[in-house]
């Protein structure tokens, strides 16, 4: 239902304090009736000492009562709260709608469109103030319209969350949804997984139906469900979206990006079909850059999967295709390594992280790869929790100050990857490759000779473009700015002494190691297949394959 201004305006307050009132009745008549029933069957143990059976089903009655009581009063409070807000807001609309009269001002409830009664300005100075008026009326119906909609979320909310489900009453083994969900705080992936695995099927699906939001962002719990979470949650959040263009109200300028942004990730995953998994969106995150995870297969049965972290200016709507094509080479190039065997690799596109932006200096910080350090981690730790059979061989992968979030990751000690494979980084905050894993043979750097982001002796013109690196309203030089991000990232894995098995890079520039059928691309898919003998190295030493 779309909510408007005529909406709010027909909206009988009094029915929801009616509903409210009766809501609490049942709410006080069941815990009347709680201490009742446990006052009349408190001897039956004595009466019926062989019934067994009768004690066990009285003990679940007990339970169902004083279950339904609490989610009764819930929904008395906040249909309470709802009526009391709608005769607020009904107010104010009233004021509203009585000043514009006053001003030859006329609003459609409707549409929520402001103008000029017809015939009601005769001079100059009188447009300018009415137009005026329109201008400050406009802003305060479209505020109250947002008002409106959030209080019908916040108490849609709280009705799903305690209304029983259709034919399964208001329990389910003793616990309502809402007390089902569990609070993530201080969880580890394990213990999340270790809860979902303890519900029931129906539970799960009943869980995924009600907090789609809440569910798809847990890491820990199975990729399968994950997408559908996130996809229920993407296709409610547009539906919000194209409710207030349609309505004209909130910033639609905001508002369209957003809309093109949920519309970008619908059309990657149409893209993958049955292949992709959304394992995490929020089309809102950092300032509209967004936050989002997709998987080309699922990483909960490949035998190989690689969790890829984007670097420098990346976001959701801008670089979406792009990523998405590097992921799906990195698939399928991974794919024809393993001995005829078919979609068992699994490659993620992970960017759950605010990557550095082109028109400031945040790329010469560490605050933006340590903000993406624990996310990445527990999405890490949630694919080992969630995989199925044979541990997976996990490895990370990232590119330009992508490698700096999996440095600041696998510096913790607490990165469970097999292997590490960066390309064109420009240090990873630590000084050896010992730091990021124990045996230095599972990280892998690649560098382009003209890629000017990893410590190479030249800077081409047409990569201080591509980079923005000379961007004036910095005023530094691409060197300068090099200088200084080598400076805070500290080595680049790719430079003599820091350890790491360095693979041959063929492609040119910053941004080619995707290139088709390149050993820039195919070396870090040998690497994710687990062929190591088959990487092209420059320095250093391959461990044995993976079997």
């Amino acid at each position: 239902m779309t909510i408007t201004l005529q909406t709010l305006h027909d909206t009988d307050s009094n029915a929801f304090g009616q509903a409210a009132d009766a809501w609490g009745r049942l709410a006080a008549a069941l815990d009347a009736r709680l201490d009742e029933f446990t006052a009349d069957s408190r001897d039956l143990p004595d009466v019926w000492p062989t019934g067994a059976d009768a004690e066990r089903r009285v003990a679940v009655l007990r339970r169902e009562i004083a279950d339904v009581h609490e989610p009764c009063q819930n929904i008395s409070l906040a249909l309470r709260a709802h009526a009391d807000t709608v005769w607020q807001l009904k107010g104010v609309l009233a004021d509203i709608l009585a000043e514009c009269a006053g001003n030859g001002i006329a609003v459609d409830l409707t549409s929520g469109t402001v103008s000029a009664v017809p015939g009601s300005v005769t001079d100059t100075a009188q447009a300018a103030r009415i137009s005026g008026l329109v201008e400050g009326y406009r802003a305060q119906l479209s505020d109250l319209l947002m008002r409106a909609i959030r209080l019908d979320q916040d108490t849609r909310a709280v009705l799903q969350a305690g209304m029983p489900a259709i034919g399964s009453g208001f329990t389910t083994g003793g616990s309502t949804m809402a007390q089902c969900m569990i609070d993530p705080t201080g969880k580890t992936p394990a213990q999340i997984h270790q809860w979902w695995d303890g519900l029931s099927r129906w539970q799960q699906d009943q869980l995924i139906t009600d907090f789609p939001a809440q569910v798809g962002a847990l890491d820990g719990v199975p990729a399968d469900d994950r997408d559908k979470a996130n996809r229920l949650a993407l296709h409610q959040q547009k539906q919000a979206v194209v409710d207030l263009l349609a309505a004209g109200h909130g910033d639609q300028y905001e508002l369209r990006e957003q809309l093109q942004r949920i519309t970008k990730v619908e059309q990657t995953l149409q893209r993958l079909g049955d292949r992709g998994y959304l394992l995490m969106v929020d089309t809102e995150a950092y300032d509209g850059h967004g936050k989002v995870a997709i998987a080309v297969g699922n990483p909960d049965t490949a035998r190989h999967t690689g969790v890829w972290v984007p670097g420098l200016s990346t976001t959701m709507y801008g670089s979406m295709d792009g990523n998405i094509d590097r992921v799906m080479r990195i698939n399928a190039a991974a794919d024809r390594l393993t001995d005829g065997r078919s979609g068992d690799v699994s490659t993620v596109y992970w960017l759950g992280y605010d990557a550095p932006d082109l028109d400031n200096t945040s790329v010469l910080g560490n605050s933006r790869s340590e903000s993406g350090r624990d996310p990445y981690l527990g999405f890490m730790n949630g694919l080992r929790a969630t995989h199925e059979g044979d541990p997976t061989h996990l490895v990370a992968m990232g590119h330009s100050y992508g490698s700096t979030v999996i440095g600041e990751a696998a510096a913790t000690g607490n990165l469970p990857a097999d292997d590490i494979v960066v390309a064109g980084s420009p240090g990873m905050h630590v000084d050896s490759a010992d730091r990021l894993l124990d045996d230095p043979r599972h990280v892998w750097a690649g560098a382009s000779d003209s890629d000017p982001v990893a410590d190479t002796p030249m800077i081409s013109t047409s990569d201080r473009i591509a980079l923005g690196l000379t961007n004036p309203s910095l005023g530094l030089t691409a060197w300068g700015l090099e200088s200084a991000a080598d400076a805070s990232h500290g080595a680049a894995p790719t430079t003599d002494g820091f350890g790491a098995n360095t693979w041959k890079a063929d492609t040119d520039g910053h941004t080619g190691y995707w290139e088709p059928a390149s050993d820039s691309l195919n070396n870090q898919a040998r690497v994710l297949a687990g062929r190591y003998d088959r990487v092209t190295l420059e320095n250093g030493e391959a461990p044995e394959n993976i079997p």
